[in-house]
């Protein structure tokens, strides 16, 4: 059955369910807020897929919650999410706790749970699937007191025989006979709404007396009474066509309805298009408690998307004829793919993909076309300006961003250290000093270090990582610039080259930023200009942050920095192979964010211009020094070390040594 289940949350609770989601309005109104503060559709509540990263959508708080109702044609999960009643058992696990493929329950093993003592629970009590103990008088009332549910199923309530004056649920539990057809779900599978039971959407009134506001009056026939809240039905679509659904049907199967046919809330209505055509929406809709009804589809003609696009080029033909790549195209379109400049084939899935395909009569293009990723410094998505203020970025803003971790001993914890930044797919950059431990006067053993990239979350094992994206390596090697010592040569040449023992594989979410060899940097970064950065730095609020941060800061002249560091005698740090930037109100840079690769836009692609390296000053905070964030920092200078780039990456690509340094300074100064 081609239905996406949906839980049935009406208009009315929708705003109170989402809302209760909002934050300061960080999502729309029909979007809910995860946990993580991501926003998804309203719709991918509680659907058996995991849509937060987090998976918060998809849990016994917000899945159980009242508001969620599940339609009678759909599958409850135990958690409570609603999936498709047809997927159940299927072999597939549609809910997220796999419940739909219990072996139990796909055996059809579960037997007739009654009422009576089990187990531990008490003479008057009924024993859930879960364990927990209800009153056995409300078991099988049409309202669920079992956290599972269990105590309204047919297993359980199939064999209950319901006094005269009730109504009996078509599942078994027995509800007060005047909640039948009064516009509300009394019954847990909605059966005391059903259509055919409500057909006229009216309720007859016994021919006898009644009081009218306070007066009586009698009358001879039957009147009818409509309830407050009917929908009338939708118009039928262009190219396509509404039914009634199977369960609102005698015939079990889909079914006509009158156009003029007033109808209850909960009734549901499933979409078909004609051929040639496709839904665009949900497939199934319902009447609201407020009259109306959830969104309707539309069916638009089948095409193929285009495939042109800033990574690739189509030339297109339909019919031996011209027609643009840039727009939908119809079926029995061919098309030829190349990749753009700057972009290159991802052959990770080089097997399945073919630079010559065809738009096939469902809309999709066969075999499946190439995939052409950034060669270096591409961005999916525009960066948040304004880590101290800053704005928390999408993992595709910084692409090239790695975070840099220590441990002491392959069985200590992995602790955060610095920012780090992509340049080829087994070399990253950061800051000297990120490596270099001033009291041995040298460079640290690489096996202490690791990088990961991809991670929206600093910890190195936390468990909101999404796998598909973080990626994990051992760092191999460590290149410093030989004339390096720290803090004793005022941290200049602040730049270390990390080469990990495993090479990436680059995607569109894991990519190298560009290196600028023609020593642009004059133009690149001259005063105004404005870079972007990223890293887990301490916030405003106080310590380090647990997710990633990005700011945006111009280029300052170097006059500024050393103004404004005068007081601080920090000035002696603004080396000849530094520059000058951000802010001084307050978003900063700062601890934690050293390494961190400062990022030029440049006709579309991003170069690395600067490493985070020295705050010109520092503050008390909690009795600890940390960098004043209302001051300037400065950067390292790619431009001032690219021969010393160039040498290392060439003698790793020619095999040659490269011989160890034996530098030495003291420690006296803070770096973030």
């Amino acid at each position: 059955m081609n239905l996406k289940v949906r839980c049935v949350i009406f208009s009315i609770q929708i705003l109170g369910l989402l809302q209760l989601s909002h934050s300061q309005d960080t999502c729309e109104l029909n979007q809910f807020r995860c946990a993580n503060e991501q926003c998804i559709t309203g719709e991918f509540l509680c659907d058996g897929k995991q849509d937060c990263m987090d998976g918060s959508d998809e849990t016994r708080h917000e899945c159980l919650k009242t508001e969620i109702i599940c339609p009678q044609y759909a599958f409850r999960c135990d958690y409570g999410a609603c999936i498709d009643g047809d997927a159940l058992c299927n072999g597939v696990d549609d809910c997220v706790d796999k419940s739909d493929e219990k072996s139990s329950r796909c055996r059809g093993s579960i037997t007739n749970t009654s009422v009576v003592n089990s187990g531990n629970c008490g003479i008057n009590q009924f024993k859930c699937n879960s364990g927990q103990c209800i009153d056995d008088i409300v078991v099988c009332d049409g309202s669920p007191d079992c956290s599972d549910q269990s105590d309204e199923t047919s297993t359980t309530c199939s064999s209950h025989q319901c006094p005269k004056f009730t109504f009996q649920c078509a599942y078994g539990a027995c509800i007060d006979g005047d909640k039948k057809c009064d516009g509300i779900r009394n019954c847990v599978d909605g059966s005391d709404e059903e259509f055919i039971l409500c057909s006229e959407n009216k309720i007859a009134i016994s021919s006898t007396t009644q009081k009218i506001k306070n007066q009586v009056t009698s009358t001879t026939s039957s009147p009818w009474i409509q309830p407050q809240s009917t929908c009338f039905p939708p118009k039928q679509p262009q190219n396509g066509r509404w039914k009634l659904h199977k369960s609102q049907c005698q015939s079990n199967e889909h079914c006509d309805a009158n156009q003029n046919t007033v109808m209850i809330p909960g009734t549901y209505l499933v979409y078909n298009c004609n051929p040639g055509y496709e839904l665009k929406g949900s497939s199934d809709i319902f009447c609201g408690p407020k009259s109306k009804w959830s969104s309707e589809p539309e069916c638009v003609e089948i095409r193929c998307k285009p495939l042109s696009s800033v990574s690739t080029v189509a030339e297109c033909d339909y019919n031996n004829e011209w027609i643009s790549c840039e727009v939908l195209v119809p079926p029995g379109t061919s098309a030829k793919i190349s990749c753009r400049d700057s972009y290159r084939q991802d052959t990770t899935v080089l097997g399945l993909q073919r630079d010559i395909v065809r738009c096939n009569a469902k809309g999709q293009w066969e075999p499946k076309p190439i995939h052409c990723i950034p060669v270096c410094g591409i961005r999916s998505t525009s960066l948040n300006p304004l880590i101290v203020k800053g704005g928390t970025p999408n993992i595709s803003d910084f692409p090239w961003h790695a975070t840099l971790y220590k441990s002491e001993s392959r069985y200590d914890e992995k602790m955060f250290i610095c920012g780090a930044t992509i340049i080829q797919n087994d070399l990253l950059i950061t800051a000297a000093h990120c490596v270099y431990n001033e009291e041995i006067q040298r460079v640290e053993s690489p096996e202490k270090f690791s990088i990961a990239t991809g991670n929206i979350f600093r910890d190195f094992n936390s468990l909101l990582h999404d796998s598909r994206l973080v990626h994990k390596r051992n760092i191999k090697n460590i290149f410093i610039d030989c004339n390096y010592s720290g803090n004793k040569g005022r941290y200049s040449r602040d730049i270390a080259i990390l080469q990990i023992d495993k090479v990436f594989t680059f995607t569109q979410f894991l990519v190298p930023a560009c290196l600028d060899i023609t020593n642009n940097d004059h133009i690149a970064i001259d005063v105004g200009q404005k870079g972007s950065v990223a890293g887990f730095g301490r916030t405003e609020l106080g310590p380090s942050s647990g997710m990633l941060q990005s700011l945006t800061v111009p280029v300052v002249p170097l006059s500024h920095c050393k103004s404004a560091s005068a007081s601080n005698e920090s000035d002696v740090y603004t080396t000849l192979d530094k520059f000058c930037a951000g802010y001084t109100n307050g978003s900063s840079v700062c601890n934690g964010d050293s390494g961190g690769g400062l990022v030029f836009n440049n006709q579309g692609l991003w170069y690395l211009r600067g490493i985070v390296s020295v705050s010109i000053g520092s503050k008390i905070s909690d009795g600890i020094p940390v960098c004043n964030n209302n001051l300037y920092s400065l950067y390292t200078k790619i431009s001032s070390h690219m021969s010393w780039i160039q040498d290392i990456i060439f003698k790793l690509e020619t095999h040659k040594n490269i011989p160890p340094c034996d530098t030495a300074s003291d420690f006296s100064r803070r770096l973030f």
